[in-house]
């Protein structure tokens, strides 16, 4: 939900102890422990993106959004972000 951001939107990789409320989910859930959920591989852990708000994560990139900023019936406009892999 694009009204929800805040600009700019910043790109990084993930730190220990980074923190999301992965869609679907009410609660808070560390980056590492949704990434071993997930069963990715160690080696793609560490190249990890996440996409910030501020201070939120708003995307695991290419995983999982944050429920935060969901579309609902509200919402009005979309921002698309899409990964390329070069």
């Amino acid at each position: 939900d694009e009204a929800k951001l805040q600009y700019p939107l910043r790109l990084r990789r993930w730190r220990e102890g980074d923190s999301f409320v992965p869609f679907g989910m009410s609660g808070h859930k560390k980056v590492g422990d949704f990434l071993t959920d997930q069963k990715v591989p160690l080696v793609e852990r560490g190249r990890q993106f996440v996409l910030l708000s501020g201070e939120d994560i708003v995307w695991v990139v290419g995983r999982r959004i944050d429920d935060r900023y969901a579309l609902t019936s509200e919402s009005e406009n979309v921002l698309k972000i899409t990964r390329e892999i070069i």
